[in-house]
């Protein structure tokens, strides 16, 4: 008798949690992330997807990425396929000087991720070390022959511009040669067809431990100018109604949970991330990718006038041209805001 009445009960327990579940689910809003790529560098969202801090704040979180890059997210933006786009920061610059209607809420890394990473028969043939000054590190690219994804993409761009900053001819003292993705860089590099690449990590980790490779810049890390700007963005689109501005101040919150479990609890965080997320790649690699990267997620998505400026000043550097000036504090509650960041950080 008494089993049956147990059994009873917990039928009456199953089917009431049952019955809750629409409701459950109902209360959860929808908030839809688009990505353009899928670098380790947009560490918050891997970390707030992989550790759920969406739930606390009462969101169930899809990430869309995005097969046309940050210019497709944008697009997908544009048109309400998606709620919030992850993308490079010159991406919206040069989508705001046609006109188009975006505003940045929320820096994803608020700096440069890039190393630059070379061979060691290189470094030994140039007679430099990794720990030389900056100068002699830079000037030592001279004759290099530096693999990229694309000709005339951000890897390119990277590259020459440290040429120049070691006092070199950016066009005519290196060579840039197109390889492809990561995998086949760090191929093309183990096998002498190029000297280096430019990447963020964990390549220069993973071309380390091969033995392919050593990181001899990390961009973020070694310039100051490029160790304070957002590098990597959540932009929205305008005009943001009152139910838009409480999504993405809840997804702020989100983010910023996220953060401090990357920057308090690296180690753990980095393998949450690798287990759901990267399960190919070495949970080591992840570790050191995050301990490389982790100072970039310090300000829980805060902009400023200064890192904006440096944004500005690091894009005409590398001659990046929006066809239009910006004025970093004039943008202030236009093309960049803090008042997502702030609210969420009030609760």
């Amino acid at each position: 008798m008494m089993r049956s009445i147990a059994k009873l009960t917990a039928a009456a327990v199953l089917a009431a949690t049952l019955s809750l579940l629409p409701q459950l689910a109902s209360a959860q809003q929808s908030v839809r992330i688009g990505q353009g790529v899928s670098t380790l560098s947009f560490l918050p969202l891997w970390a707030a997807r992989a550790l759920n801090t969406f739930a606390p704040e009462g969101l169930n979180a899809t990430g869309v990425m995005m097969p046309g890059g940050d210019s497709a997210a944008l697009a997908a933006l544009d048109s309400g396929d998606i709620d919030l786009a992850a993308v490079g920061s010159e991406t919206v610059l040069r989508a705001a000087a046609k006109g188009q209607p975006f505003e940045i809420v929320y820096t994803l890394m608020s700096k440069v991720t890039l190393q630059l990473v070379v061979s060691p028969a290189f470094l030994e043939a140039a007679k430099v070390t990794k720990d030389d000054p900056l100068q002699k590190r830079l000037a030592a690219l001279k004759g290099a022959v530096v693999g990229v994804a694309a000709i005339g993409g951000t890897q390119e761009t990277a590259a020459r511009w440290l040429a120049a900053k070691g006092g070199l001819d950016p066009k005519a003292d290196i060579k840039v040669a197109q390889v492809g993705n990561p995998v086949a860089l760090q191929a093309a590099l183990e096998n002498k067809r190029i000297d280096a690449f430019v990447l963020s990590p964990p390549e220069g980790y993973l071309a380390a431990k091969a033995g392919s490779g050593v990181v001899l810049v990390s961009l973020g890390d070694d310039f100051p100018l490029l160790a304070d700007q957002p590098y990597l963005v959540l932009a929205a689109k305008q005009p943001i109604d009152a139910k838009t501005a409480e999504l993405i101040t809840k997804t702020a919150r989100a983010l910023q949970a996220a953060s401090v479990a990357l920057t308090d609890r690296p180690e753990p965080t980095a393998l949450a991330i690798q287990k759901q997320f990267f399960a190919k790649a070495e949970p080591e690699s992840i570790v050191a990718a995050i301990a490389a990267m982790r100072s970039g997620v310090a300000s829980g998505g805060q902009l400023d006038t200064k890192s904006f400026q440096n944004l500005l000043t690091f894009s005409k550097e590398v001659g990046s041209n929006f066809g239009k000036e910006f004025d970093a504090a004039g943008s202030d509650n236009d093309l960049w805001t803090n008042r997502f960041v702030d609210a969420a950080r009030k609760k």
